[in-house]
């Protein structure tokens, strides 16, 4: 249920939760240097928990003999009125008393039946059940593991003393929520709380947003909260009763853990792609999207009457030649185009283009400063921010024709889907009301990415299991979870556009064992997903937690016919990092990769030792990498400093790449790349 952000990861992620989603959690150095999840490390800025306060003991013996979370304190239940001494929290003596309802209430249950019911209630299948959180996220040892650590620092942090006796007492517990986001003005994401994300829409956060004082509440709302927070974003909410059973074994650090939850150590990756894929890749190149595109024509943003491929965007800053951008690009004879400044405005997760590249949709970071709204479709054209009710996973038809992102929500997804044309009416704001536009609840997951079949009016929409990724924040040094497990899978969804709006077909739902983060093709006749490696255990702010390595992208064939969905193998690709997206032609897939000790080297460093690749031990950074489907060969585009975050790379329509470009001083970019185009 929880949790992914919003994604994360997910880790309880991102979102049921885009992208994902990435944590907001500055972390403590890991057993291994450069092993702290990228999920659990988010937001510039974020306060360390104070780790030297975690309650110590052996948990009663219902610790794990043995096991990566054995030996850990339950965390302190819920005091009752008068009962014990010092917190966390100091607001001093009540002006009134107050009696707030119970976060939570103990649970007496044995551990093994704890275990069993808590599981089912999430949706684990390694005890038969289908639970809200699964539709969303695997239920490994790696992502409770995870979820573990992110409870016990949320507990350690702000729930010492849950007894909120007066306005000060609701006073200081707000501010504390607040500190989980890194800093005020920065909106609630359910990564800061662990399991208790499932929790915002019960009596307990309900009653601190009400009883705080106005100056402490300023303009947040527990409405607001629940939408930020609430998990699952897919799915029936808990009971104060069921949200018991899962906190109490949580509390007392997942017990059984190990006997209920087997070992998913993934898969090797063996390099190797089907020569089906080449056949296939020669003839989208005459047939495809971009071809089709270019012979409409399609009008591309910065692209002056006669000018086509790295001729257009001529007109602005390249990166380098100011002091922003030095030795960005790695491609000899490419370049790197620098389309907007987005540093008042930060996305949050996705970013992605329209195919002529003219409009940039994401989620925003702060939607106060965005007239409350949780994203933006940003028209370069104009060079004006369309403010827009929607939060995650701003995607664009291949066609051109329209577009599809999330809102955010709690309990059932809404999707956004409106023709293109109301951007060309120059909107104030994009609500879901104009003409054409369709809202669709529970429809699809988070992270979907749609297609658009070359033969009719079909589109093709996929989501599945998702691990969240939102870097640049804050320093990350390794590359998104891929905790996926046997029963991973995927959805491929129909939806045709009926001219007054877009009608839903039924979902054909696919299991993709130890694969995650589905992305298909413009057409739809591609399909890549992540594929899940070895299992370790690391620790995370003192917590030991089973972490996942991703081994490779797995590439398939999807074949629609009389009404059906095959997907075929077409083999490995052995590179890591984010989710992958495909050109127009479909030639490529681009991702970004943070950099890790083992690619010292191939940055021209002697080694991870090497002192001058120790800034990238501190701040870490992220690159562009490109992979030509025809011949499986992958080129680095991309050589950014420590402390900046090139992520989030998309094409557009003719081939040039967009992408994100974030760093730790709190600047923001979109930027473009020609390296496909020279590569070509």
């Amino acid at each position: 249920m929880l949790p992914g952000g919003v994604y994360a990861a997910v880790l309880l992620a991102a979102a049921c939760a885009d992208e994902a989603e990435q944590l907001p959690l500055a972390l403590a150095p890991a057993v291994e240097e450069g092993k702290v999840s990228s999920e659990a490390s988010e937001l510039e800025g974020s306060p360390a928990p104070d780790v030297s306060a975690a309650p110590g003991g052996s948990g009663a013996g219902r610790s794990e003999p043995g096991g990566p979370i054995g030996g850990l304190e339950p965390e302190p239940a819920p005091l009752e009125p008068g009962e014990g001494g010092g917190s966390a929290i100091d607001p001093g003596a009540p002006a009134s008393p107050l009696t707030s309802p119970p976060l939570r209430n103990p649970v007496t249950l044995a551990d093994a039946e704890l275990a069993r019911q808590a599981l089912t209630l999430l949706g684990s299948s390694a005890v038969g059940a289908q639970g809200s959180c699964r539709s969303c996220h695997s239920l490994g040892r790696p992502t409770l593991t995870r979820w573990a650590q992110l409870t016990a620092d949320f507990s350690t942090a702000c729930l010492s003393d849950t007894q909120l006796a007066s306005v000060a007492a609701a006073d200081a517990m707000l501010g504390c929520l607040r500190q989980r986001a890194g800093k005020p003005s920065v909106r609630f994401t359910p990564q800061s709380f662990g399991i208790y994300a499932a929790a915002a829409h019960l009596p307990w956060f309900s009653f601190v947003f009400e009883q705080a004082s106005p100056v402490a509440s300023g303009t947040a709302t527990h409405q607001e909260f629940v939408t930020r927070v609430g998990m699952p974003l897919a799915g029936q909410a808990w009971t104060q009763g069921e949200f018991d059973v899962v906190a109490e074994w949580f509390a007392r650090r997942l017990p059984g853990l190990f006997e209920l939850i087997p070992e998913e150590p993934g898969e090797q990756c063996a390099a190797g792609l089907d020569p089906e894929l080449t056949r296939y890749v020669e003839e989208r190149a005459v047939s495809g999207w971009r071809a089709r595109n270019a012979q409409v024509p399609l009008l591309m943003y910065g692209c002056a009457p006669g000018q086509s491929g790295s001729a257009c965007l001529s007109s602005l800053p390249r990166a380098g030649e100011g002091a922003l951008g030095v030795g960005w690009s790695t491609v000899a004879g490419s370049q790197i185009r620098i389309l907007h400044d987005n540093s008042e405005l930060p996305s949050f997760y996705w970013s992605r283009a329209s195919a002529d590249g003219r409009f940039i949709g994401a989620g925003v970071l702060e939607p106060g400063d965005n007239d409350g709204y949780g994203g933006q479709i940003l028209d370069l054209e104009e060079q004006r921010s369309i403010a827009g009710d929607f939060s995650y996973d701003a995607t664009f038809f291949p066609d051109n024709s329209g577009f599809l992102m999330q809102q955010s929500g709690f309990g059932r997804p809404v999707a956004l889907i409106c023709p293109q044309s109301v951007l060309a009416e120059q909107p104030y704001d994009i609500t879901g009301e104009e003409p054409g536009c369709t809202l669709s609840e529970g429809a699809f997951g988070l992270y979907q990415q749609p297609a658009k079949s070359l033969d009719g009016e079909d589109y093709l929409v996929v989501h599945g299991t998702y691990e969240a990724d939102n870097g640049g924040f804050s320093p990350v040094f390794t590359q998104p979870s891929a905790a996926f497990e046997a029963r991973s899978g995927l959805a491929l969804t129909p939806l045709l556009n009926t001219g007054d709006g877009f009608a839903v077909g039924n979902a054909v739902q696919r299991v993709t064992p130890l694969q995650g983060d589905p992305i298909l093709s413009p057409s739809g006749g591609l399909l890549v997903l992540r594929v899940k490696g070895r299992e370790y255990s690391t620790v995370i702010n003192g917590q030991n937690v089973i972490e996942a390595e991703q081994s490779g992208y797995a590439l398939y064939r999807v074949a629609q016919q009389a009404g059906s969905i095959s997907i075929r193998d077409l083999g490995r690709v052995c590179l890591t990092g984010g989710k992958a997206i495909f050109s127009y032609d479909e030639r490529w897939l681009v991702f970004h990769h943070y950099v890790q000790p083992s690619d010292a080297q191939a940055l021209g460093f002697s080694g991870p030792d090497d002192p001058a690749f120790a800034a990238y031990r501190r701040r870490g950074a992220s690159n562009l990498m490109l992979v030509d489907l025809r011949s499986g060969a992958a080129q680095r585009i991309t050589s950014m400093a420590p402390g900046e975050y090139a992520v989030f790379p998309h094409f557009r329509s003719d081939g040039w790449i967009y992408f994100v470009v974030r760093t730790l001083e709190g600047t923001e970019y979109f930027a473009a790349s020609d390296a496909a185009l020279v590569l070509e």
